[in-house]
């Protein structure tokens, strides 16, 4: 048995060693690029996102100004149409305000409480999520924040949250691809079997392998974006609040899902354990992807054809809101299994169904079929 789990190692450090051979520079070159590019787009992102905010409130003031100057002018059922548009502008100017200057908490929170009272149950959803996160920040001492600054802290969750991570799943096909083709392809899988008593001992040699790389990968990218981040906008707050959790219904009279959230359904995380949720779930969806890539490699036997189908495969994430209720079996769909769980992706796609568990339920499906493939497989596969 020792000689058995002796061997065991022995391959996995040997598939180790090969793939650092033979990916170590790619996966240095993408570090750079992925950490520092990601750093540089979320940068210029805030800035134009801030500019566009200035330049909208100094148009809504513009046409403030010219209302005021018609309302002066104007007299009997035309002052009074005027007088009601000047003030929902100006209702739309301070809530654009409200998004280019710091927020007060307490005083937000005393005018949500009223609003609670005036609006139907059915549309609280929204308001009382907002209410909540005010309640945190307010229980934990931060009375004012800026909603639109990006910080280190931020960094993470929205990488591992959204789908910046196509961008991991193509290089986890990249590296888990061409596991057992490459050695079909060279000649070398009749000689790998001789040192290795038992054929699956091989098979979950190279899938450990390159989970190993593509989770320490990640790892090596969260703590990267969190400290380029941190050099460029700012470490910022760890127990910034996020909602997770939340729950789709069909409100009356209404023909698709609108958000609402009874207060026992929904969580809040800070924002530290927000980081560590996306990037967890992130390593999970992104397992189920390298054992996707590793069956490939072992059924097809060809490389090229198993990293084009596997790179199909993560890119049909970009079209699956024309697949309907069956994108739900998508398992690329769900690489960000985070937003399964916030909510964003039902709301996104209009389907109440994407909620973590089932997000779970397809990633783990999906891994089952795979190494359960790869296990039929791997006892057939002939030099």
């Amino acid at each position: 048995m020792k000689e058995r789990k002796g061997l065991f190692w022995a391959l996995c450090q040997n598939e180790l060693e090969k793939l650092w051979a033979h990916r170590g520079r790619t996966l240095l070159i993408a570090f750079l690029v992925i950490v520092l590019g990601g750093t540089f787009l979320v940068y210029q992102s805030q800035q134009a996102s801030v500019s566009a905010l200035h330049q909208a409130v100094a148009v809504q003031k513009s046409q403030i100004g010219q209302l005021r100057r018609q309302v002066r002018n104007a007299s009997g059922p035309t002052k009074r149409a005027l007088t009601s548009q000047l003030h929902q502008e100006q209702q739309s100017l301070q809530q654009m305000e409200q998004q280019t200057n710091v927020v007060h908490v307490r005083p937000q929170v005393a005018a949500l409480k009223a609003g609670l009272k005036t609006t139907p149950v059915a549309l609280r959803g929204q308001m009382m999520e907002t209410l909540a996160t005010d309640q945190y920040l307010a229980s934990h001492g931060i009375t004012a924040f800026n909603p639109q600054a990006e910080t280190g802290w931020r960094m993470v969750g929205q990488v591992f949250g959204s789908t910046a991570l196509l961008v991991f799943a193509l290089l986890a096909v990249g590296i888990s691809g061409d596991r057992i083709s490459s050695e079909m392809e060279g000649g070398t899988w009749g000689i790998l079997l001789l040192h290795a008593p038992q054929r699956l001992h091989v098979y979950l040699a190279k899938l450990l392998a390159s989970l190993m790389v593509m989770w320490g990968f990640m790892t090596a990218a969260a703590i990267g974006f969190f400290a380029a981040g941190s050099a460029v906008l700012g470490a910022g707050s760890a127990i910034m609040p996020h909602v997770v959790g939340l729950r789709l219904a069909v409100t009356p009279g209404s023909v698709s899902p609108q958000l609402r959230v009874p207060v026992q359904v929904f969580h809040i995380l800070p924002q530290w354990s927000y980081d560590l949720a996306a990037l967890g779930l992130a390593m999970l969806a992104m397992g189920s992807l390298v054992a996707i890539a590793v069956a490939l490699s072992m059924l097809t036997r060809s490389t090229v054809f198993s990293l084009i189908v596997g790179a199909v495969l993560v890119l049909s994430m970009v079209l699956a809101h024309l697949a309907g209720p069956s994108a739900l079996a998508d398992p690329a769909l769900h690489l960000p299994l985070i937003e399964d769980w916030t909510g964003t992706l039902a709301m996104q796609y209009d389907l109440i169904g994407m909620t973590l568990r089932n997000g779970l339920a397809v990633v783990l499906a999906w891994t089952l079929v795979a190494m359960g493939s790869s296990l039929w497989m791997v006892r057939r596969l002939d030099v």
